[in-house]
């Protein structure tokens, strides 16, 4: 994943700071029931938050609604945040969450019949072109192919990629195999190849 498009989604230091005041400190009053502080927070992540549940729906209106949930999730349940602990990773996991159930829900409506792990071949490695891409600073026409793809696969590529969970716990998440983990990444790939052939 090219440099920029890592670093937006990165975990961010608990010494992170907005208007002069550092997220422990915005924590601390937040649990205390400072409502503003809280508030401070959402403005410092609700724009990371917001693109990585983008980039799993590929849904504005959905990943709208979704982000909003989390932080209301999150703000009930900041009694049981340890402070000393940063706060993105946190909230970003709570979202994750309510993405990934959004997911299952869409696979049970509407399942993927075209995948069947025994008819795709494994490989060892992935196409060394689309790597190189993604370690470029070609970051709008990649994302513009992830949202392209079906939510099935975009949501194993951004869970494995952007996120760097391993395929156990892609598997767990998504309730599916770790053989269809490693086949629907594999697909994944391969459509990303073909949107940006062009580029490549």
């Amino acid at each position: 994943m090219d440099k920029k498009f890592r670093e937006d989604n990165a975990a961010s230091p608990v010494n992170n700071t907005i208007g002069g005041v550092d997220d422990r400190r915005l924590i601390d009053l937040a649990q205390a029931g400072n409502k503003d502080a809280y508030g401070q927070l959402v403005l410092k992540y609700q724009k990371r938050v917001f693109r990585l549940i983008l980039a799993m729906l590929g849904r504005k209106d959905m990943t709208e609604d979704i982000v909003q949930d989390a932080f209301v999730k999150g703000y009930l349940a900041l009694d049981d945040f340890q402070p000393e602990k940063p706060f993105y990773p946190w909230i970003a996991t709570i979202a994750r969450n309510l993405a990934l159930n959004q997911i299952k829900k869409a696979e049970r409506e509407k399942p993927v019949s075209e995948l069947d792990d025994s008819l795709i071949e494994k490989t060892e490695s992935f196409s060394n072109p689309l790597d190189e891409f993604i370690e470029s600073e070609n970051e709008r026409r990649l994302f513009g192919a992830i949202m392209a793809l079906p939510i099935q696969f975009r949501s194993v590529f951004i869970l494995r990629t952007l996120e760097e969970m391993s395929y156990e716990e892609i598997a767990q998440y998504l309730n599916i195999s770790v053989g269809t983990v490693d086949s629907r990444l594999h697909r994944a790939r391969e459509r990303l190849v073909e949107l940006l052939k062009d580029s490549l």
